[in-house]
């Protein structure tokens, strides 16, 4: 009973510190990355929050990302097209298999993180999610999803964590590995939620 409590003390810390630093960070977001587009995505599915779309997130090119092991982009969008109506293609991502995006803006403002995914391979095959940052000149990386899924569906919101480090302005970027053999795993339309109009 003593750790549940302890659990949901850090838990409502953690959630009263973030509406602070949010609300005081605001401002922050707005003038340390002043080319943003805001957009809301995740309607649809009961999220009205705003979204920044990652660079390269769309996945109609994979320039800038980091692939290995197979990683490949291919035919065939998230089928929503919530980026835009004309894209066509998402990335595939195979056993073994690893895509890094590029770098994005992040900082206190900035605590969430959303795409789109499927998995049309082995039901055990997981998709491990990554933030990656630099602090103080060292690259700090935090696991912040294990997912599973079928067919196309937008992610939960991923808490980045990373964020907390950047007490000035930074940069992250996402690295996606499915874990598991017989992956079918396809992800598209990658964003950060930067906690803007709450």
């Amino acid at each position: 009973m003593a750790k549940r409590l302890w659990l949901a003390f850090v838990c409502a810390g953690v959630v009263s510190v973030l509406a602070v630093l949010g609300g005081a960070a605001r401002g922050q977001a707005a003038s340390s990355c002043p080319d943003n587009k805001y957009v809301q995505p995740f309607v649809p599915w009961g999220d009205s929050s705003n979204y920044v779309l990652m660079p390269k997130g769309e996945l109609e090119s994979t320039s800038g990302w980091q692939l290995s092991g197979g990683a490949t982009l291919v035919s065939g969008n998230e089928p929503w097209k919530v980026n835009s109506s004309r894209d066509k293609y998402s990335l595939s991502l195979p056993s073994g298999s690893s895509a890094t995006t590029p770098t994005g803006c992040i900082s206190l403002a900035y605590p969430f993180m959303r795409f789109f995914m499927s998995n049309s391979g082995s039901s055990k095959t997981t998709l491990k999610v990554e933030g990656i940052t630099k602090v103080n000149g060292s690259e700090q990386t935090l696991t912040i999803g294990n997912l599973t899924a079928g067919a196309w569906q937008p992610s939960a919101q991923l808490f980045v964590g990373l964020n907390l480090l950047n007490w000035t302005p930074g940069e992250i970027a996402f690295r996606f590995t499915p874990v598991g053999s017989n992956s079918g795993w396809r992800i598209d339309d990658v964003y950060l939620d930067p906690f803007k109009a709450r």
